[in-house]
């Protein structure tokens, strides 16, 4: 034991690291950053959610299952594709736009085939308008002949004056001029292809030739007679859809009941929507069933 003299020892103290002093680092920082960054994620899920309508919240969803990372195509969340995920080349969607989808765009293009039909429907019964009107003018039928427009089409109003009779008295029996009258009326119905309902009126005259004979009864046979005028000008009998009469129900001249324009023929011709309209009146109800009869033992 050179350079060192006898009896002198040697201490070498270590420090021991304490058991509590790994509280002291930093990885409870990084968890806790963790955790507020799920709950700020969770809170922005759940606010997107609340922003978007259910239909909306269904595309997402099919976007995001059917889409991958490993895909060529960009990714985006908001991409209502009926079938493929949206390539890279589709247009961006703002926010203004999410809303939309691909069945609001089916639900605006059937609207608009809708308006177009509509407007097409309109344009037809202003021309057949207009055409019955010239029709009244060039007959110098002014007295006899009313046009006007209702919800389901347009109405002709066919009555007598103090002159002109269309009808015998109480007959049903067309007189020669409304002959004429209702037969000019043919070449436009067919020319605008629409369908008609014929209502027969009376004034309020009683009729008392035959006791099983009244009003009702009349305004219905007229309302066929004029009918058989329309077919034998040449109109097609499926085009007539109805025939009726309402006796002195319905009176033009409230004040005096017998008077003459109270004894009319009245042609509905219907547009596209008054015909879809009748033909719902006459559908059975989906709720009515027919219950199968059960016989007897």
């Amino acid at each position: 034991m050179s350079g060192r003299q006898k009896g002198h020892t040697t201490i070498i103290k270590r420090s021991s690291r304490r058991a509590h002093s790994g509280g002291h680092g930093g990885a409870w920082k990084v968890a806790f950053a963790d955790f507020m960054l799920a709950l700020m994620s969770l809170f922005m899920v759940m606010w997107i959610m609340g922003q978007v309508s259910e239909k909306d919240r269904k595309a997402i969803m099919y976007t995001l299952n059917n889409q991958s990372i490993f895909d060529s195509h960009s990714f985006s969340p908001i991409s209502f594709s009926a079938h493929d995920p949206a390539p890279s080349t589709a247009p961006e969607v703002t926010p203004s736009v999410v809303g939309s989808s691909a069945g609001d765009s089916a639900t605006a293009a059937t609207a608009k085939d809708k308006e177009t039909s509509t407007s097409g429907s309109e344009g037809d019964q202003r021309q057949l308008q207009q055409a019955l009107q010239s029709l009244m003018l060039g007959k110098q039928a002014q007295s006899n002949m009313r046009i006007e427009r209702l919800a389901q089409g347009i109405r002709v109003v066919v009555n007598d004056d103090q002159h002109r009779m269309m009808f015998e008295r109480g007959s049903t029996k067309v007189t020669p001029y409304f002959q004429q009258l209702l037969s000019s009326l043919v070449p436009a119905l067919k020319q605008s292809g629409s369908h008609v309902m014929i209502i027969g009126h009376t004034d309020a005259t009683p009729y008392q030739q035959n006791p099983f004979y009244d009003n009702w009864s009349l305004s219905v046979n007229r309302a066929q007679s004029a009918r058989q005028v329309l077919l034998k000008a040449g109109f097609s009998s499926d085009k007539i859809v109805q025939i009726s009469g309402v006796a002195d129900q319905k009176l033009l001249d409230q004040q005096q009941p017998t008077n003459a324009i109270n004894r009319r023929i009245e042609f509905v011709i219907l547009s596209a929507q008054g015909l879809a309209a009748w033909e719902k009146s006459f559908s059975i109800p989906a709720t009515n069933t027919v219950l199968p009869s059960v016989q007897g033992q």
